[in-house]
C-alpha cells in the first residue's frame, strides 16, 4: 500500500473513532440501537374492591389519565369529556408546537383497538418505564418520568381500574414523531429492576409529597409551576393554551403554594 492509501486509511480509522466516541460521550448509542428495556413477566394482578377504588381515586384525580386518553369538548365549559370515550384515547395534535404527531392510545379493554391483549406488565413498563406494549419508547408527554416513583401497589390499583373501563372500540392512529426526535426520545425509557415499595405517608407532609411526585397534569403544567421564577411565565402558557384550545373559560392560575412568597409573585387579576 502507497503512503497516500495508508494516509487514508488512517484518517477514516481516525474519523470511524472520533465518531464512535463524540456518540458515546453525547447522545449515546440508544437512539439507534432502541431503548433499554427489561424483560416482561408473567405477572398478574388480583383485583380487589380496595384496589379498584384506589385505582379509580388516582386515575382520575392524581394522575390525570383521562385528560389525554378521552376525547373532550375543548369548547364547552370545563372542557366535559364526550359520552363513550372514557380511555380510548386522543389527538393531541390540537397541540401546537408538538414534536410531530402525537396520539394518546386508547386504554379501554377493547381487544382489537385497545389494551385488552396487553398483559398487567406491559401496561406496567408503559406506565412508569415508557416502553409501549409493542417496544417502542413511549414520548415523554406521557409522565413516565413521575410515574416511576408510584409504588408498585398503586400500579397495581391503576391497572385494575383500566381493566374496568368500558371497551371502546376506537383505533387511534400511531404516533410519528419528527426527526431527529423520534430517535433521541429512544434515550429516555430507565427499566425498573427492584419493587417500589409503599411510599411513607405516616404524615400529611409526606403523603402530600408522594400525590405530588406521581401528579400529573394535561400539559405539563406539574408542581413546578408553584416556583416564584416560573410562576408569571407558566401562568402565560396556560393562557396561550387555553386560547389555543378556543376554550371558553379563563386559563388556569396556579397560586403560590409557599407563604414566604413576596407580594410579587401573586396572581395579577386578568378581569
Amino acid at each position: 500500500m502507497n503512503k497516500l492509501g495508508k494516509l487514508l486509511a488512517w484518517t477514516l480509522v481516525s474519523l470511524v473513532v472520533i465518531l464512535a466516541l463524540g456518540i458515546t460521550f453525547t447522545i449515546g448509542w440508544r437512539p439507534f440501537i432502541g431503548p433499554k428495556t427489561r424483560p416482561l413477566s408473567s405477572r398478574k394482578f388480583e383485583s380487589s374492591p380496595a384496589r379498584l377504588a384506589r385505582g379509580e381515586y388516582l386515575v382520575n384525580n392524581v394522575t390525570d389519565c383521562m385528560d389525554c386518553h378521552s376525547q373532550h369538548n375543548w369548547t364547552a365549559h370545563d372542557a366535559p369529556i364526550l359520552p363513550n370515550t372514557l380511555g380510548a384515547g386522543q389527538d393531541m395534535t390540537m397541540l401546537k408546537g408538538l414534536p410531530g404527531k402525537i396520539y394518546a392510545p386508547n386504554i379501554t379493554p377493547d381487544p382489537e383497538t385497545g389494551a385488552g391483549n396487553w398483559s398487567d406488565d406491559q401496561l406496567a413498563r408503559a406506565i412508569r418505564e415508557g416502553v409501549g406494549h409493542d417496544g417502542r419508547a413511549l414520548f415523554p408527554f406521557m409522565p413516565y418520568p413521575d410515574f416511576k416513583s408510584m409504588s408498585d401497589e398503586d400500579l397495581a390499583s391503576v391497572i385494575i381500574y383500566l381493566r374496568s373501563l368500558p371497551p371502546v372500540h376506537q383505533q387511534q392512529p400511531q404516533t410519528d414523531l419528527i426527526f431527529p426526535v423520534k430517535y433521541l426520545i429512544r434515550s429516555a425509557p430507565r427499566p425498573l429492576e427492584n419493587p417500589v415499595p409503599e411510599p411513607d405517608l405516616s404524615t400529611p407532609e409526606k403523603r402530600g409529597k408522594y400525590l405530588v411526585t406521581i401528579a400529573d397534569a394535561p400539559i405539563a403544567i406539574r408542581h413546578r409551576t408553584h416556583t416564584a421564577s416560573r410562576f408569571r411565565a407558566w401562568n402565560l402558557l396556560a393562557a396561550s393554551f387555553s386560547t389555543a384550545l378556543g376554550a371558553k373559560w379563563p386559563a388556569p392560575i396556579s397560586l403560590p403554594i409557599r407563604p414566604d412568597l413576596p407580594p410579587s409573585t401573586r396572581p395579577v387579576s386578568r378581569k
